[in-house]
């Protein structure tokens, strides 16, 4: 029996908005939105090269539609919690650097 493998990107993997959109599960539309709302960034500007996106914005979209499912959030909200997250991870880390002194 062949076990299934599962492909694991590479670090650097950049993929086509079609291929964010499989990949998080949502509509195409929702990722053009949340870039519209300022939610997400594409690795490339759209204008110029089209839309891209890496893990990291496949993970935001995906703790956008967590947010939004969850917690009933509107675009606003989800904005402000993930600010305010954002900023808890950089106030962690700073803590981090600064116990080890």
């Amino acid at each position: 029996m062949n076990a299934l493998q599962v492909l694991e990107p590479g670090a650097r993997a950049i993929y086509t908005i079609e291929v964010a959109a499989q990949l998080a599960q949502v509509p195409r539309r929702l990722i053009v939105l949340y870039y519209k709302h300022g939610l997400v960034s594409p690795v490339t500007d759209p204008a110029d090269s089209g839309w891209y996106f890496d893990d990291e914005a496949i993970r935001i979209v995906r703790r956008i539609e967590s947010l939004r499912s969850t917690c009933g959030l509107n675009l606003a909200g989800i904005k402000l919690v993930m600010t305010l997250m954002d900023e808890v991870e950089r106030l962690r880390t700073e803590l981090r650097f600064h116990h080890r002194i």
